[in-house]
C-alpha cells in the first residue's frame, strides 16, 4: 500500500455504499439479469432481449448475470450524497482519469471512477454486502493505474526529547509520526521521528522547504500537548524508493531543557485532531505573537532566557501594555487560570514571577520564593500561558481573554472592579526626615496707612438693631428689697495725716509703730 489516506478514503465510501444498495434491496429493489449465452461464439444479450445463439458449432449455455452496473446507476444520485464521498474524490484527485482510461472509460472527474470501481466491486454479484478481499484486490489495481511512473519519495528528521508508545501515528496527507526502531534508515533508532511520505516523479523529490514547514506544526502541536523539551533536530534524511539515503540540511543541533515528552497508548487518535485543529486555526495578530513567543520560551535552553519570553507571551494575551494593564496582569491570570479559593496564591506567584524576571535582567527586584526553585515557578508561568494558547487556538476560549477575565472577575464580586491604580513594585519610596522642630511663620510685617475715613453710623445702626437696649427696669423688679433689711455698720477706716517732707511707702502700715524712722 502505497497510499493509506486514499486507501481509507475509497474503502469508508465503498462501505457507506454497500449500506445504502443492501437497504435498498430490503425496501423491494430488485436487481434485473441478463440471459447470457455460452458456448462456441457466444455473445451476450443486449438488455431487453432473449439470448441469442452465436455462429459457432455445439450446442448452446445460457446463464444469468445480473445487471449490478444498471442498478448502480440508477441510485447514483444518492451514492454521490453520502458522506464518504466528498472525501473519496478528493483523495484520488487527478488520477480519477487514469483509472477511467485504463477501464475503456471517458472523463476526468472523480465521481465517474468511483463509480466504475463500485461496478467493478460488485461484477456477478446478486447481493451489496461489503467485499472485503475483492475491494483489496480492486484497490490494487487502483494503485498500479495511479503510481505506474511515480516513485515513493520520504523525508525524515528526528524530534529529539520526544517519545511515544505506538510504534506510528498517521497525521494525514502523508505526515506521521514513528519510533526510530520502528523504520530502517541511517537515524538514531532510538529517537522519534517526523516522516513526511508521497508519491511523485522520479525527477521531482519532496521540497526541503516544505517538509521543515510541516515538521515544524508538528512540533508546536507537541508543546501545546503537553510539557517537554520537543526540538525538531538535524540532520534530516531523504530517500527515493529504495536508493540510498541523502543527508538534508534540516532541523537545529540544540537541545531544549525539560523532561521528556511522552504521548501515552491510546492517546494517538485525540493528539490526531488536537493537530488538525491547530492547523486549522487562523489566530489574530497577538495570538499569533503570542504562540511564537510561547515556541522561543520552549526552545531556550535555560529558564531564566524562557522566562522573558513566557511572560512577554502572557501580556500579550492579556493586554497588558498600559499601566493599568500591568496593575491587573496577575489579578486577571489568577481569574483564568485558578478557582476562586486559589486566585489569591496565583497571583503573588505571578508577581514572585515578575520579580524573578527583574532580577534575571538586572540581578535587582527582590527575589523571595519562599525556598521554591525557581525552575518550577518558570514551569508555571509556562503551563499557564501553554493552557491559554490551546483554549484559544481550539476554540475553547474567546481571543479576548481581557474581557474574558473582567467578566469571571465580575461573575466573582458581583459587581464591576473599580479603576486599578498602578504603582511601582520595583522599589519602595524613602520615607520622609522627621522635622524635630516645627518653624513658626514669620509675623506679617506691619504696615502704617494713612487713615481712610470711615462710615461708623451704618456700623453703629447694624448694631442697634441686631442687639437692642436691655431693659434695665425689668432687671430691676427681679432684684429683692432691702428696705426691710437691717443696717450693717462698717467700721471707719485710719486717717494718716500727710507729713511735710516724707514721701510715703506702699509697705507702711497705718497703725504699726514699727513703720515710723522716730519714736512715736
Amino acid at each position: 500500500m502505497r497510499n493509506r489516506a486514499l486507501h481509507d478514503a475509497l474503502r469508508d465510501f465503498a462501505l457507506e455504499a454497500a449500506a445504502l444498495l443492501t437497504d435498498e434491496l430490503k425496501a423491494g429493489a430488485e436487481v434485473e439479469f441478463d440471459v447470457v449465452e455460452e458456448g462456441v461464439g457466444a455473445h451476450r444479450a443486449p438488455p431487453g432481449a432473449s439470448a441469442r445463439r452465436g455462429g459457432g458449432r455445439g450446442p448452446a449455455l445460457y446463464r444469468y448475470e445480473p445487471r449490478t452496473g444498471a442498478f448502480i446507476a440508477t441510485r447514483w444520485d444518492q451514492l454521490r450524497e453520502l458522506a464518504a464521498c466528498q472525501r473519496a474524490c478528493s483523495e484520488l484527485g487527478a488520477g480519477a482519469s487514469a483509472w477511467l482510461r485504463v477501464n475503456g472509460l471517458r472523463g476526468e472527474q472523480a465521481e465517474p471512477a468511483l463509480r466504475a470501481m463500485l461496478e467493478r466491486l460488485y461484477e456477478d454479484a446478486t447481493s451489496f454486502g461489503f467485499p472485503e478481499e475483492r475491494f483489496e484486490r480492486v484497490y490494487g489495481e487502483v494503485e498500479l493505474t495511479l503510481y505506474r511512473d511515480a516513485v515513493r519519495a520520504r523525508l525524515i528528521a528526528p524530534v529529539t526529547g520526544a517519545w511515544m508508545d505506538a510504534q506510528r501515528v498517521e497525521l494525514g496527507d502523508g505526515l506521521s509520526l514513528v519510533r526510530g526502531d520502528a523504520m530502517e534508515g541511517p537515524h538514531d533508532h532510538s529517537s522519534l521521528l517526523c516522516v513526511l511520505e508521497r508519491d511523485v516523479p522520479a525527477d521531482d523529490p519532496i521540497p526541503t522547504e516544505e517538509a521543515a514547514e510541516r515538521f515544524a506544526e508538528v512540533v508546536t502541536a507537541m508543546r501545546l500537548w503537553a510539557p517537554g523539551g520537543v526540538v525538531l533536530g538535524t540532520p534530516g534524511w531523504r530517500q527515493a524508493d529504495h536508493a540510498r539515503w541523502q543527508p538534508v540540511a534540516i532541523g537545529t543541533a540544540s537541545t531544549a531543557r525539560g523532561g521528556e515528552w511522552m504521548l501515552p497508548a491510546g492517546h494517538e487518535q485525540p493528539f490526531r485532531e488536537f493537530y488538525s485543529a491547530i492547523c486549522a486555526a487562523e489566530p489574530d495578530p497577538s495570538l499569533a505573537w503570542a504562540l511564537h513567543r510561547f515556541e522561543m520560551g520552549c526552545a531556550q535552553e535555560t529558564y531564566a532566557a524562557a522566562l522573558s519570553d513566557y511572560l512577554l507571551g502572557l501580556r500579550a494575551l492579556l493586554d497588558a501594555s498600559t499601566d493599568t494593564g500591568r496593575a491587573s496582569f496577575g489579578l486577571r491570570l489568577a481569574a483564568l487560570c485558578a478557582e476562586p479559593d486559589s486566585r489569591r496564591d496565583l497571583q503573588e506567584r505571578t508577581e514572585a514571577a515578575m520579580a524573578l524576571e527583574r532580577f534575571a535582567m538586572s540581578g535587582t527586584g527582590g527575589v523571595r520564593i519562599d525556598g521554591e526553585s525557581p525552575c518550577e515557578l518558570v514551569a508555571e508561568v509556562g503551563g499557564h500561558l501553554r493552557a491559554l494558547l490551546r483554549d484559544v487556538l481550539c476554540g475553547y476560549l474567546d481571543a479576548d481573554l481581557k474581557a474574558v477575565a473582567d467578566d469571571i472577575l465580575i461573575e466573582s464580586h458581583g459587581e464591576p472592579l473599580g479603576e486599578i491604580e498602578a504603582r511601582d513594585l520595583r522599589r519602595e519610596p524613602d520615607p520622609e526626615p522627621v522635622q524635630r522642630f516645627e518653624r513658626q511663620p514669620d509675623a506679617e510685617p506691619v504696615t502704617f496707612e494713612p487713615e481712610l475715613e470711615y462710615d461708623y453710623e451704618d456700623e453703629y445702626e447694624d448694631d442697634y438693631e441686631d442687639h437692642p437696649a436691655p431693659d434695665y427696669e425689668a432687671a430691676l423688679e427681679g432684684e429683692p428689697d432691702t428696705a426691710e433689711m437691717e443696717p450693717v455698720t462698717v467700721a471707719p477706716q485710719p486717717v494718716q495725716h500727710q507729713l511735710d517732707g516724707v514721701t510715703e511707702s506702699a509697705d507702711w502700715g497705718w497703725n504699726d509703730p514699727e513703720d515710723f524712722s522716730a519714736p512715736v
